[in-house]
Order: C-alpha cells, then structure tokens, then sequence
C-alpha cells in the first residue's frame, strides 16, 4: 500500500501546467490523423480518376509528431532541437494546401467548380425565389453555366503580372490558401495546427520564465530558413509559368517541336497547368502543325472552338471523343459536362416548346460523366417536378443534401429548395406532419438537424 502510494505522490508531483498543455498538444496532434484531410464525393472521384492519397498520407505527419510528443511529455526534454523540430512541423503542416493544389490538379479542378456551381446555383434560387416557392415552376428559366474552372490555370497572362498589385495577389495564394479550396478542407487539418501550436506553447514554458528569450532566439534560428523555402515555393511557381508564357512566342515564330517537348515537360514541373484549357489547346495545334498529331488533343481543340460558338452538340461529340482517347484528362471531362448541360438547359428554357422529359435525360446524363455535379443535380430536381414527378425529384433533393454534407459550409439557398421538394412529396403522399416538417426545413436552417437525425 505504501509503494502505491508513493507512486501516487511521485505521480501528482510530475503534473504541472507545462506537461498538462504538452499532453492537451499532443492529443490533439493524434486526433487530428483520425480521417483524410480533404473531402469530396467517393463517386466523384472514381470517375474523375482523383487518389486522395496525398491527404491520407499528410496526416501520418501529426500523428508522429504527437507520439513523439507524448514521448516527451513524460522523459522531459525540452532542448532547442525539439522545439525547431515541431515548428518545422508545424511549418510543413500548414503547407498542405500548397503541395495538394501542385500535384493533384484533378483535386483542386472539382473543388474549385464545386464551389462556383453551388455560387451559381445559390444566385439562381436568390434571384428566383418567388417563382421557385411555386409548386410547379412553370414559367422558371434556367441560367446558363459558366466555362468549367481551371484547376489553376496559368498565373502569368501578360506582362503586367510583374506590376505590384498583381504581385501581391499572388504572394497571398502562393500556398493555396484559397476559399474554393478550403470548402472541402476537413476540420481535421485546423486541429492538427492547434495541436502543433499549443505544444509550442508548452515548450515555452519553463520555470525560468524565460520563453520571449528562447523564442526569440529559436526565430533567428528559422527566418533564414523559411525565407529561403519561400524563395524556392516562389521560383518553382513562378519559372513554369514564366517559360509557358513564353510559349507562346515560340509557337507564333513556328517552333512547334519546342513548344511541344517543353510543354510536356512543364506539365511534369507544374502539373496545375494540366487544367489550363489554353495550355493544351496550344499544344494540340502545335502538334498538327508540326506533323505530329495528338488525335486527343485535335479532339479538344475542336471542342473548345465549337463550344465557343455555343454548338453544344458538336462540343460534346468532340469532347467525348477526346475523353475516351485520353480518360485522365479531368479538363475534357469537365467540358464534356458542361457542354452535354447546356444542351439540357437550352431545352428546359423553350417555353414555346418545353419538353422536361428530354431536359431531364440531358441532366442525367451530365451526371454519368461528373457524379454529383451540383448544377445538373439542382436542373434535374427542377425539371423532374415541373414534369409532376415528385417522388424522383425527392430522391434527387436527397442526393443534394447529401452532397452538401461534404462542404465545410452548407448552402442554404440550394438546401432550402431541396427540403422544399421532400415537403412537395409529402404532401403527395399525404404525410402531412412530415410536410409541413420539411417545409419548415425550407425557410429555417435551424431546424435541419432534425431532419438529418431522422434520416440518419
């Protein structure tokens, strides 16, 4: 009983605030590997052919670090080495966005059409909302969708990107920090930089209270090196796309075995540019000039000419071929949906002639090339209950409430119109307690959450 109770003593004579918040720190570190740091629809990214590999392995980052600094927590050491050791971590962490928009552009391309197709969606139901409230939308036009969004597309359009407003825009999105982006980031990333911040919180803290001296001094340790992976971040941005700027001189003196050889080596430098619709455009006809054709790449670059002229029938069979010569090519896709929904809208808004039926196959069929794409979702819900099918546009309301649960922050205009359509069902069926339930889904974003409980 006494060993026990000495253990105790010795126990309770270790605890103090600095390992209380080392141990909060490192918690906190483990947490935060508990799932993939990004997140978009499973369906989506089968059939972009999108791996989220590098945010499920991102997170082993922390995880080590908070095993290390449990470690820690009980052998006390709190030498210099540790410290630089957890900011280089923290450092690295806060690069994630960075290194996920530069090599996996495909991840970067939905994120960034997602969040302009719910904007535009959300627009719709803001500058409609009277007509859409109407039970059977009969005069409602849709609006047409914008070009597919780049992945990033090339930063530097013409020589006014060295003067210092446009320089200053790029240093704030040199890391990726980027509102489309963070839509889908996970909670997941916030909790590790917590973590790695209150376990440099608690290294500072030490008995002599000399923490604004030691950070201080670990500072003129780091500057240096942060300033030069800065100037090296810069340069490996900025060299791509000086020389694909330059590009484009050589193609116009004729030199379209260069622009070839050197295009396919920057995507491999700057793989981002593999979402710039210009980049391949050029390097298809620098292929057909020179003799050595890329059938795909002819493919596209008839498609963007044909989509230009707003000939979306003819888009879409040169977009279609060009997907199924080259299937990774997530641009082509993204224009093949695009071009394949306008098609749908054109036959939605001839109200002289309006035939929901065909619209509604329009809208399907975008969604077998881009799963769960918002737009043709939220066209398809519209159609489907202009067309007095009720019940398939509730399961289609379903698959958008659904899809919204992967963004860090819902939209309540688009959910509004979805819950507003399983309160259309219900009152169908006659179930109106659950009606007048989901009605109340429709204008009171208060009152979801009991709407997800019960689905759940």
């Amino acid at each position: 009983m006494k060993i026990v109770l000495r253990l105790l003593n010795w126990a309770f004579s270790q605890v103090n605030r600095q390992r209380i918040t080392l141990l909060v720190g490192s918690i906190a570190l483990i947490l935060s590997a508990r799932s993939a740091w990004y997140n978009l629809p499973p369906d989506t990214l089968e059939a972009f052919g999108v791996s989220l590999a590098i945010a499920n392995y991102y997170r082993v980052i922390p995880f080590l670090f908070g095993l290390l600094g449990l470690t820690f927590t009980i052998w006390e050491a709190r030498s210099r080495v540790l410290r630089l050791l957890f900011w280089s971590g923290l450092l690295v962490v806060l690069l994630f966005p960075y290194v996920q928009i530069t090599w996996s552009p495909a991840t970067t391309f939905l994120s960034n059409n997602y969040y302009s197709q719910n904007a535009r969606v959300d627009r719709h139901v803001e500058r409609n909302f009277s007509e859409i409230q109407a039970q059977w939308k009969q005069n409602i036009i849709l609006d047409d969708p914008d070009t597919p969004d780049a992945s990033l597309n090339a930063l530097i359009k013409s020589s006014g990107f060295f003067q210092p407003p446009t320089i200053e825009r790029f240093l704030t999105n040199i890391l990726g920090y980027d509102i489309n982006f963070f839509t889908y980031i996970s909670l997941n990333w916030a909790i590790a930089i917590l973590g790695f911040s209150i376990y440099l919180f608690g290294l500072y803290l030490d008995k002599d209270q000399r923490a604004i001296e030691l950070l201080g001094k670990d500072m003129k340790n780091l500057l240096p090196w942060i300033l030069v992976g800065f100037i090296f971040l810069s340069i490996s941005i900025l060299l791509p796309n000086i020389i694909h700027y330059n590009l484009n001189t050589s193609y116009a003196n004729g030199d379209y075995r260069f622009v070839q050889s050197m295009s396919k080596t920057l995507t491999t430098l700057y793989p981002p540019l593999k979402g710039d619709n210009f980049f391949w455009e050029r390097l298809g006809k620098a292929g057909y000039y020179n003799d050595q054709p890329d059938k795909s790449l002819v493919e596209l670059v008839k498609g963007l000419e044909s989509y230009r002229r707003k000939d979306w029938v003819n888009a879409e069979t040169h977009f279609q071929e060009s997907l199924n010569l080259q299937p990774k090519n997530f641009l082509v896709r993204g224009y093949l949906a695009s071009a394949i929904l306008n098609q749908g809208i054109n036959e939605f808004n001839d109200l002289s002639n309006r035939n929901t039926a065909t619209a509604a196959n329009s809208f399907e069929r975008v969604l077998t090339v881009f799963p769960n794409h918002t737009e043709a979702l939220y066209d398809l819900m519209l159609a489907t209950a202009v067309g007095g099918k009720f019940d398939k546009s509730a399961d289609i309301a379903l698959k958008i409430i659904e899809n919204q649960k992967y963004a860090q922050r819902p939209r309540s205009a688009l959910l509004g119109q979805a819950y507003l359509h399983l309160a259309w069902k219900g009152f169908k069926d006659k179930d109106y307690q659950n009606a007048w339930l989901r009605y109340r889904q429709s204008v009171d974003d208060s009152a979801w959450k009991i709407v997800i409980e019960e689905e759940q």
